[in-house]
């Protein structure tokens, strides 16, 4: 094994380790699993000791399979970061972008626009990686998150992509059988489908007077399209950001509830570790977002509303 293959398979060994397997691995690098697992096993052979302990399903690792992870896992990172350095030294948008977004958000809006950006820049390779944890960007080498809320105290920087209005819906046919709550305290009568980054006691202001309402219903989700999915079903009331159903309100499918009530407006930031945006690729791509969300904006579209800036630093 020549030392460029053995910085190949000490590459290969690390992605398999952070992918939890030797098939995710291989799907991340476009590589079989077979010859994933060949570059395994020589690199063994050239260490002269086992590093994955292996069964059916799974693996584990040994004292010096973790051990040797560590170094292994440094040269990736390292190579990742060299590369990205040249990139840097080129205006034209090149090279690979990675980022992350809740799945409801991703495939509503934020998939949608990255296919208009990849028409625009083919250039550009795009990793996606969609799911509602909280993923650590330095930590999985990603570019870009896209977060609800500013940022607290952290060591990445953001700026704001859009802002709309939160409101309270449900379905005609939930309306039709249950009635339209007219006051804030009939809101606790009534079903919701829970949705676990909204508390259970609601802030809203009516009229100039602050309200908080505690709701319950019997059905929870942890995730936003499922969320709007039982909703237009007619489970329950929910809080939904209005660009989500605007259509659907207009078309009389959803109903506006108390809509002289106002909850606090949601913010979508997109995040990123300090420095990335010194990259065209990256630069470009968050420039492009925040143009193709303008119109659902309402900060950009109220009167005296600001503009977002990107910190290059």
């Amino acid at each position: 094994m020549s030392a460029l293959d053995e910085v190949r398979a000490m590459m290969i060994f690390a992605r398999v380790v952070e992918e939890g397997g030797f098939s995710a691995a291989a799907r991340k690098m476009g590589l079989s699993r077979a010859a994933i697992s060949h570059q395994i096993r020589q690199l063994e052979a050239k260490l002269g000791v086992p590093l994955l302990r292996r069964s059916t399903r799974n693996f584990s690792l040994t004292d010096a399979g973790t051990r040797y992870y560590d170094s292994c896992r440094t040269i990736t990172l390292e190579a990742e970061a060299a590369r990205k350095r040249v990139e840097e030294l080129r205006d034209e948008p090149v090279g690979k972008v990675s980022i992350t977004s809740s799945v409801h958000l991703g495939t509503m809006r934020i998939v949608p626009i990255l296919d208009q950006f990849r028409q625009t820049y083919p250039g550009v390779a795009i990793d996606v990686h969609l799911t509602d944890e909280v993923v650590d960007l330095i930590g999985q080498g990603i570019d870009i998150g896209i977060r609800s809320g500013p940022l607290k105290s952290s060591d990445l920087k953001s700026f704001k992509l859009y802002q709309t209005r939160r409101i309270i819906a449900a379905s005609k046919s939930y309306i039709d059988r249950a009635g339209l709550p007219e006051t804030p305290d009939a809101l606790a009568e009534h079903e919701w489908v829970m949705y676990s980054r909204v508390p259970e006691t609601l802030s809203l202001s009516c009229d100039g007077v602050e309200k908080r309402v505690r709701v319950s219903g019997n059905v929870r989700v942890d995730n936003a399209t499922a969320r709007l999915q039982f909703v237009r079903g007619g489970h329950g009331l929910a809080i939904v950001p209005l660009c989500d159903i605007e259509q659907e309100i207009r078309n009389g499918d959803l109903i506006r509830v108390l809509p002289e009530c106002a909850l606090q407006d949601l913010e979508v930031y997109a995040v990123y570790p300090s420095g990335v945006t010194r990259s065209a690729k990256v630069q470009s791509l968050l420039e492009f977002m925040r143009r193709a969300l303008r119109d659902v904006d309402i900060s950009r579209n109220d009167a005296g509303g600001g503009e977002s800036h990107i910190d290059q630093f």
